[in-house]
């Protein structure tokens, strides 16, 4: 599901992003999306592999499985109904 944003850039950034687009053929929200995977890929790459599970389990299966972890970081035989 795509969320509706509002911000706002540089002018050298909007450019930027102009030229990124014409050039890839894309839209900007794809040029953005890509940006900021390569930036987290960067930045935080143990995290990365935790974000791709955001939004797939309900907010209760979510503190369960938090639970677990927490519980016991060494047991490796956890069962997760999802």
């Amino acid at each position: 599901m795509k969320h509706a944003l509002n911000f706002r850039l540089n002018e050298q950034t909007v450019v930027s992003l102009s030229i990124l687009q014409k050039k890839l053929h894309c839209s900007k929200t794809a040029i953005i999306e890509r940006a900021v995977q390569a930036y987290v890929k960067q930045v935080l790459p143990r995290q990365q592999k935790l974000l791709a599970f955001s939004g797939v389990l309900n907010e209760h299966d979510a503190n369960s499985m938090l639970e677990l972890i927490d519980a016991s970081k060494n047991n490796k035989e956890m069962d997760f109904d999802l």
